[in-house]
């Protein structure tokens, strides 16, 4: 990896990489629904300052909802990935040999040559805390810094995230548009947010712009699709 003098890395990595997954997701998710369920109401003829209302009631119960499913979900996963190092941790006790072989050949099967398997295996074998280390991430591809991760802040940036990106689809509808103009400008307000969310384009240097165009055709197929159901439904 490049560094500059001092130790300082030329081409750092995007910080809180997680946190940021988690902000898209929620953000991404609230601008979907928020969207798609406007435009059907819109397309049933319901009158704006009731779709106003009722997206104003999905912001917020679709960002609780996804601030908890968020959490108890985070915490099943860490569950798991620490009884995966618990029991990594036992048979570095009770069947050394037989982790040793079977890191040896993860290390041969990435492209080490057998001398240096040899030193690595040397190394790390003489602390039983760094030999795990490398039998979680060249094993499990799992790291001890993921079991460290607090829950909380990822779980609440979803669920603001989720929130805050719901209410772009309801601005023309705050701002008493008829329905036609405000499906418009709803759609195309949310379809630049989903741009932004998908592309990552707020995020120093995580910028790429295919996963924003997806997203964005996604957000807007689904508009249409739940307007074409609303209109459906309005005739019925």
């Amino acid at each position: 990896m490049a560094k500059m003098a001092g130790g300082v890395e030329r081409h750092p990595h995007i910080p809180a990489r997680a946190l940021l997954d988690r902000v898209v997701l929620g953000g991404s998710d609230g601008v979907i629904e928020c969207m798609a369920m406007t435009a059907a109401l819109n397309g049933a003829s319901i009158a704006p300052a009731t779709i106003l209302l009722a997206g104003l009631g999905l912001a917020v119960a679709g960002g609780v909802s996804m601030l908890f499913s968020s959490y108890l979900s985070r915490r099943s996963e860490l569950d798991s990935l620490r009884m995966d190092a618990e029991r990594e941790r036992m048979e570095i006790e009770t069947e050394p040999e037989e982790e040793k072989a079977e890191l040896e050949g993860l290390l041969r099967g990435e492209g080490y040559e057998q001398k240096e398997v040899d030193v690595i295996m040397a190394r790390v074998t003489k602390d039983k805390e760094m030999w795990l280390r490398a039998q979680l991430d060249h094993e499990l591809h799992l790291h001890i810094e993921d079991l460290e991760a607090g829950q909380a802040g990822r779980s609440a940036s979803a669920g603001a995230a989720f929130t805050l990106s719901a209410l772009v689809a309801l601005v023309p509808y705050a701002l008493g548009w008829a329905h036609a103009p405000a499906l418009a400008l709803s759609v195309a307000l949310s379809a630049a947010a989903l741009f932004v969310l998908g592309s990552k384009a707020f995020a120093y240097r995580a910028f790429h712009p295919r996963p924003g165009l997806e997203s964005a055709a996604v957000g807007v197929f689904a508009a249409l699709l739940l307007f074409v159901a609303g209109l459906l439904l309005g005739r019925l």
